[in-house]
């Protein structure tokens, strides 16, 4: 029986990236699965929910050398103890930490998740400096996992990677998309959907755009509320609503006059983070979903909010394009709140956003359906 072990920063990373492909794994393979991540209160939980060995050790997000070394030798313990054969790395610091101690301790297959490229939107010496760690990575590395033909196509363009390192489950992502058992309308009692929209004041006559993620620059939200803002303006008859699900970050903060009309304007709706358990029922308030992302190496909630029936609108220029098929489940937008605009007004047809809905989750059944993801997981892990 091979050991695995999975190295991610955080508890609800391992639960959101990795999720069931612990125990999937363990189910169909012939394999014991490990995991190693900072502490949180979901850890314990989690791991005895999949089956799995853990071990919590801090992987600070920021550059701090002595508990950098100090989870470096931790890690190298680990695996020598437990007789590693497989560590499979996620985010920057558990791959640059993780592959490293897989390297220094012999582990025969080292292998590097790629969930996007992270100096995308970084210029200068910040740039260098994390393709420069990129290459030294994926230099001590195996094999590198890419979520998306773009993430693919750029480590390629900038040489990060040696050719034969590279690959991709089925059509991309990490653990792909539970359409059957989680994002699946057909399970959600249209009772607790009354309930949220009496809760949030979500009128039927409303048009909801929607959005999910982290506020910060990086995901569009300055762009995507300055569209809504003329929206707003050109409808004045019209009750349109901005549903954003999510926090704002200290990192690549948006200004705050935008996040003052966040908390201010009647024409937003303001969740702030909703427990993954009952998010799928927060995209069918949604008469579409918006992501006009500057960076993303895929962009998992168009998936999920198009699994769900939902129609989305992307930028085309990241990995998010690949989260639609433009012109049947949703449209391609520039960074832009005119283009965002012009877009989100296409579905104030309501055939159009019915349609559109339905192609979207045949879609994502299609090509991101978690068993299909799995098994070429399964696949890639049995080649060698």
């Amino acid at each position: 029986m091979k050991q695995v072990l999975e190295i991610i920063n955080l508890p609800g990373s391992a639960a959101n990236f990795i999720g069931n492909q612990f125990s999937y794994l363990q189910q169909h393979g012939d394999f014991e699965m490990h995991l190693i991540c900072s502490d949180g209160p979901q850890l314990a939980d989690f791991a005895n929910e999949q089956k799995i060995k853990y071990k919590p050790i801090e992987l600070t997000r920021q550059l701090t050398p002595l508990k950098d070394l100090k989870a470096l030798r931790a890690i190298c313990k680990y695996i020598r103890t437990n007789h590693i054969d497989v560590v499979i790395s996620h985010q920057a610091k558990a791959r640059l930490l993780g592959t490293t101690a897989a390297w220094l301790s012999g582990v025969p297959r080292r292998i590097v998740f790629a969930h996007g490229v992270l100096y995308e939107t970084m210029s200068g010496v910040k740039r260098w400096l994390v393709k420069t760690n990129d290459k030294l990575v994926s230099a001590l590395s195996t094999d590198v996992v890419c979520v998306s033909q773009f993430v693919m196509k750029t480590r390629e363009h900038d040489h990060i990677d040696q050719p034969k390192k590279r690959h991709i489950l089925h059509k991309g992502s990490c653990n792909g998309i539970d359409t059957k058992n989680k994002f699946n309308p057909d399970l959600v009692d249209n009772q607790d959907i009354f309930a949220i929209k009496e809760k949030l004041g979500v009128l039927e006559n409303s048009f909801v755009v929607g959005f999910c993620g982290r506020l910060v620059k990086d995901k569009g939200v300055v762009e995507l509320v300055d569209a809504i803002k003329m929206l707003v303006n050109k409808y004045p008859q019209k009750s349109i609503k901005l549903l954003i699900i999510g926090s704002p970050e200290k990192r690549d903060a948006i200004p705050q006059a935008t996040l003052d009309w966040i908390n201010n304007s009647s024409s937003v709706i303001f969740t702030g983070i909703i427990p993954y358990t009952d998010i799928q029922k927060y995209y069918l308030l949604m008469n579409v979903f918006v992501l006009p992302s500057h960076r993303d190496g895929l962009g998992m909630v168009p998936l999920e909010a198009q699994a769900m029936g939902i129609p989305a609108i992307v930028s085309k220029i990241t990995g998010c394009a690949e989260t639609i098929d433009d012109g049947v489940t949703g449209h391609y937008c520039d960074l832009t709140p005119e283009s965002i605009s012009s877009a989100v007004e296409l579905f104030f047809d309501k055939d159009k956003q019915r349609n559109m809905g339905a192609a979207g989750r045949q879609f994502v059944q299609k090509n991101f359906e978690r068993e299909l993801v799995n098994h070429a997981m399964l696949d890639f892990l049995n080649s060698k």
